[in-house]
């Protein structure tokens, strides 16, 4: 079975948002080793591993090419997903070692419960019946049902709203590059937030498909510029200081 136009655009897509984003994910979490301050691990891990619903679409485009018709449905489904709780946890471990600490662990125990839920039922339907979870049309389009959706929507609504009080603590300071970071982080959150509920929620063309990639770009390019803020990005958005 030969991949059609739409199978080829949106693999395509998927596989340049994926790059970029481990590309991020490792250059942040390489800080690390430089200055030997674990935030780097954790945000760059977190990038990493927030990315994995893409990483499926990718994978399955790349066996499509060979055989037509991309991995399987569980493998699709399971690559895409349960690695999003531990993404969730990283993050709150970085958002806690700021805001929050006295209640870190309760906020850590909560949440914990929480993805363990996620995955016992995600793998108890994913062996009882894959179509609970959700519909592949192979090689690369899926629709999830309701029972993921609202388990991943809440992820992302936890992302969303720590991310905006993480950002809101640099967006009060006097230096300039600080409060750059922190705008470019509410950046980051609102493009990743917009860009993934796009790309479940909508029919999926060649357009479409390409404007929500490159809006998730804009969030993964703006985590980076958040977080290290390299001199090109701050001679560029800092010219006028």
């Amino acid at each position: 079975m030969s991949l059609s136009l739409l199978d080829t655009v949106n693999g395509v897509c998927s596989l340049i948002f994926v790059a970029i984003s481990l590309l991020v994910g490792f250059i942040i979490l390489s800080r690390y080793f430089k200055y030997k301050e674990r935030i780097y691990l954790m945000v760059g891990a977190t990038w990493i591993l927030i990315s994995c619903p893409w990483w499926s679409s990718s994978l399955s485009f790349l066996v499509a090419l060979s055989n037509g018709v991309g991995i399987t449905p569980e493998a699709y489904f399971m690559i895409g997903n349960i690695l999003v709780p531990f993404a969730i946890t990283l993050w709150l471990l970085a958002f806690t070692e700021f805001l929050y600490t006295e209640k870190r662990k309760l906020i850590l125990l909560v949440f914990a419960l929480y993805g363990l839920i996620f995955e016992i039922l995600f793998f108890s339907f994913l062996f009882i019946d894959p179509n609970i979870i959700g519909e592949l049309n192979p090689p690369v389009d899926v629709r999830y049902n309701s029972f993921i959706m609202i388990f991943l929507i809440s992820f992302l609504l936890i992302v969303v709203v720590t991310g905006f009080l993480f950002a809101n603590l640099s967006l009060k300071s006097k230096d300039p590059e600080v409060k750059l970071k922190g705008k470019l982080l509410i950046i980051a959150y609102i493009a990743f937030a917009v860009g993934a509920l796009l790309d479940s929620a909508i029919t999926l063309n060649e357009v479409t498909i390409i404007i929500t990639r490159i809006i998730l770009i804009i969030s993964a390019i703006c985590w980076y510029g958040g977080f290290l803020l390299p001199k090109w990005m701050k001679k560029c958005l800092l010219r006028s200081k």
